[in-house]
């Protein structure tokens, strides 16, 4: 570990747990920044998805494209021992397990502040993001997830408010939050239309006024022109394996955002796999794995346009964990130690849809058919109990125990948990964010790079 810290110091100039990178002068910064946020995807989640995509025909686990600029890891901490305005009352001394707001605020503006913030301090005086740097050095900006395009990670990147949950006050911003009588976002891609859409404000009618191409179809993404927001469902779009073709893939959000950003001056975008969160939330693996799969073509598409242009830095991260995924687990007297994904690949439809088909046919035979699982004796039980007076919420729970039983997934929470999330980094400067550092490294040392341009 000495040696390798000694030969990292000659070239970062620093080695191990630090705030901000020390750039060396001689380095050519890149041009373009593609930050690229899987929600809730922990450690585990990755090892999950690389056996869900391991070929069984090779001999052992097939590695991700991800895994060969793998660099480091990012402490998820949040502000310790008080509440700093948050809904939750933190007892002083504990340990604060981030949320979506306050870890995005430490990747746009390089600080730390208490959960439900957007961009806010703790005493609630707004910071200066990422992006907002990007576009005031003539950068163009753009944000895409597949959550609504004001929730939490993306919101952090352009408003500022002190709640999360001011929905309409953050889409105003991409409106109102200009530079140079510019809009500060170019491009914005996801969910959203009711908050764009009200009765209190039409900024559709404003975006459009200010030269935006508002497009709510996949087909539209095309043909649209350089300024473009699209609006492709009322809130957050359907998972991935209920998409229709109205709604793009992630991987074609960022291929048409990178098109429209690409200019001499350079560009900043996020990208955020926002439901592998939804679905981890839900402890449900199978949606999780498909929202890995859509995350990770996205990747792939940002990585292929960085390997070409040679000027472009991806960094892929995670804003927390959530669920404490464990890949495999051990059930009742079975000794067996294994984690199977088969069951996961075949699925033709999200948990939910199947939740309405049981609903509706009063029959398990398409979801065990299509999933090839074999009840248990104890869960035949369950069932015939169950089917006398079917309630929605506990069909989708029953299913849900079936498939983690199936795989052998185990979970802990429902919630978010404090382990350390992974960074990748690829192409022009990604050797500086070898190491583990806190995630505020991120917003600090883009933003040093930024005001240095």
């Amino acid at each position: 570990m000495k040696l390798f810290c000694k030969f990292w110091t000659l070239i970062i100039l620093s080695c191990g747990f630090s705030a901000q990178a020390d750039t060396p002068k001689d380095m050519a910064l890149p041009k373009n920044i593609i930050l690229m946020i899987g929600d809730g995807m922990g450690p585990a989640h990755i090892k999950a998805y690389r056996v869900f995509k391991d070929n069984p025909e090779t001999q052992g686990v097939d590695p991700l494209l991800i895994d060969e600029y793998l660099v480091g890891a990012l402490t998820t901490d949040n502000s310790v021992g008080v509440s700093n305005g948050s809904d939750e009352s933190i007892e002083q001394g504990t340990y604060q397990v981030t949320d979506s707001a306050a870890s995005a605020t430490a990747y746009s503006s390089g600080i730390r502040t208490y959960n439900g913030a957007i961009a806010v301090e703790d005493d609630k005086s707004k910071t200066l993001t990422v992006l907002e740097l990007a576009k005031k050095k003539n950068m163009k900006t753009g944000l895409v997830a597949t959550s609504q395009i004001n929730h939490a990670t993306p919101a952090a990147f352009i408003a500022h408010v002190e709640s999360r949950k001011q929905y309409n006050e953050i889409a105003d911003f991409f409106v109102d939050s200009q530079f140079n009588e510019q809009p500060m976002v170019d491009v914005f891609l996801g969910g959203g239309w009711k908050y764009f859409k009200r009765d209190d404000r039409d900024l559709v009618k404003e975006l459009e006024e200010k030269s935006f191409q508002v497009i709510t179809d996949a087909k539209e993404l095309s043909g649209a022109g350089d300024r473009v927001a699209g609006l492709f469902a009322d809130v957050g779009l359907p998972s991935v394996l209920d998409r229709e073709q109205k709604h793009p893939s992630l991987s074609q959000m960022t291929e048409a955002a990178i098109k429209r950003l690409k200019n001499d001056k350079g560009f900043f975008l996020m990208v955020e796999g926002s439901q592998i969160d939804w679905a981890s939330h839900d402890n449900d693996v199978a949606g999780m794995l498909h929202e890995m799969d859509d995350f990770n073509k996205a990747i792939a598409s940002a990585i292929k346009f960085a390997e070409k242009e040679g000027d472009t830095l991806v960094l892929i991260t995670a804003d927390h964990e959530t669920g404490g995924l464990s890949v495999g687990r051990r059930i009742e007297n079975d000794s067996h130690y294994k984690f199977n994904a088969n069951p996961v690949k075949n699925m033709k439809k999200s948990l939910n849809s199947y939740t309405d088909e049981v609903l509706t046919t009063k029959s398990l035979d398409v979801f065990l058919t299509e999933l090839q699982i074999e009840l248990l004796s104890v869960e035949q039980k369950e069932w015939k109990v169950l089917k006398k007076k079917l309630n929605k919420d506990e069909v989708f729970d029953f299913l849900r125990r079936i498939v983690n039983r199936a795989t052998y997934t185990g979970w802990t929470t429902n919630g978010h948990t404090g382990v350390d999330v992974n960074l990748y980094a690829i192409g022009k400067g990604a050797e500086l964010f070898r190491g583990l550092h806190p995630n505020t490294f991120i917003g600090t040392t883009l933003k040093s790079w930024l005001q240095n341009k």
